[in-house]
């Protein structure tokens, strides 16, 4: 049997880990129709990071992918609607195309409609696809039109487009699941896709880019991100990696980082508590992350701040369910579950939660929101003290519905409260260890 050296094995595994993890080739990609998400209420660039990672695993190139933001604070969508206009007109002076494909989840379908119903505008689409939003006897501007109906919309429907009903999922899961992302592939280019997972990357490949943003009205927040690579065992911090200045736009990257590590990116503003966001690790590149900021007046007021404990904001662009008979979600702070059926309904359609002492009384209260986190959408809290402590550290798991016990943990610095502030977002999707099976 032949020797094989050091140098020539390792090579040769460099060449085979390549192959293996090469995002899938499409046809004449530089023929490909561009590609332009918009958000639902409360949404942004968030909700469009796991199907365009699933595209960019199917061979599409990322300057075909785009998401457009606007301001859903506000009641009306006469902004949003102009606001397209200008966008759209970019993609397709950037990229050379005639027209655009466009998917728009819950509210934004309303935008579409407006939009779709000027004759103009509708001959720039190619194709539309409707995600659990507004109904309609015909296609909206006669472009030919796929609806995806969830949850939150079981019963409607387009006349004339293609509707599937998905009503298994959750409102937001709809738009953001390998599920719904097959139909969706298959519309838009005529052909099942090749695969619905997101694929991992070469770690070295791996960039990360997008915004900081305020929530709602995913106007920019400017300020001073730091980029740190952690100890993905507990939390702490190894290395800074980067610092970059965040203009008034809030764009940054793309950012070079390692695909199989942890990191914390830090967002400093003068005079405002230092916010934390956390993730678990990139095996793909990611160009949509979103570093959402409470602004005066908003969301963050309702949470109180102690010097004692910690406060987290913990997000998934999935559904948390905590009231079903079998297969709920769970979300443990140092092996305590926080999710309870009045904390996490199926009706509720939850997205995020605020993990929070409320009182700054050293008491955890579980089982229901503390007010108003009850009655926000897609919002809820949890009473819950989590000892602020130097150095130390809590590891917060989630366990996911569907994914026969499979769960993730992510190791979180408990930064005391009144001075910081903690985000932890979680994928919404079951990913895969570089090179390997789904992590656990």
């Amino acid at each position: 049997m032949p020797i094989v050296r050091l140098p020539l094995l390792t090579a040769l595994l460099a060449v085979l880990t390549a192959m293996a993890t090469a995002p899938v080739a499409v046809a004449s990609s530089a023929g490909c129709t561009p590609m332009v998400f918009v958000h639902g209420q409360q949404g942004s660039a968030q909700q469009w990071q796991s199907n365009a990672k699933r595209f960019s695993s199917n061979g599409f190139p990322n300057r075909l992918l785009h998401a457009y933001e606007y301001d859903t604070s506000v009641a009306t969508n006469d902004a949003a609607v102009a606001g397209l206009d200008a966008f759209v007109a970019d993609v397709l002076a950037r990229t050379g195309a005639r027209s655009v494909d466009v998917i728009a989840h819950s509210r934004g379908t309303t935008v579409l409609h407006a939009f779709l119903a000027t004759p103009e505008r509708a001959a720039l689409v190619r194709r539309y696809v409707n995600v659990d939003g507004r109904s309609s006897a015909t296609p909206p501007g006669g472009v030919p039109t796929l609806a995806l109906w969830g949850s939150l919309q079981p019963t409607g429907s387009i006349g004339g487009a293609t509707n599937v009903y998905l009503t298994h999922l959750g409102h937001t899961e709809t738009a953001t699941s390998a599920e719904g992302f097959g139909y969706v592939h298959r519309f838009l280019t005529g052909r099942d896709a090749a695969t619905t997972d997101v694929r991992p990357e070469p770690p070295a490949l791996v960039r990360i880019a997008g915004r900081a943003v305020f929530f709602p009205q995913n106007q920019g927040a400017a300020g001073l991100l730091r980029v740190w690579e952690l100890d993905g065992r507990t939390g702490a911090r190894r290395a800074a990696r980067q610092s970059v200045e965040v203009g008034a736009d809030g764009a940054f990257g793309p950012l070079r980082v390692d695909g199989r590590g942890h990191y914390e990116l830090v967002l400093e503003r003068e005079g405002q508590r230092t916010y934390h966001y956390y993730f678990e690790p990139f095996e793909r590149s990611d160009l949509f992350l979103r570093l959402q900021v409470s602004g005066p007046g908003g969301i963050g007021d309702l949470v109180d701040r102690c010097p004692g404990s910690s406060a987290f904001t913990v997000l998934r662009n999935r559904e948390w369910w905590a009231d079903q008979a079998t297969d709920n979600d769970r979300l443990e702070f140092d092996g305590v579950d926080v999710l309870a059926p009045a904390v996490a309904p199926r009706a509720r359609q939850v997205l995020a939660g605020f993990v929070f002492d409320d009182g700054c009384d050293g008491v955890s209260v579980p089982g229901t929101p503390p007010v108003p986190f009850g009655s926000l959408p897609f919002l809820t809290g949890v009473d819950t003290y989590l000892p602020a402590q130097p150095s130390g550290t809590i590891r917060v798991t989630e366990t996911v519905r569907g994914g026969a016990g499979r769960s993730r943990t992510v190791a979180v610095p408990n930064w005391p409260s009144d001075q910081h502030t903690i985000s932890l977002q979680f994928k919404d999707y079951l990913d895969r260890a570089f090179g390997g099976g789904p992590r656990r």
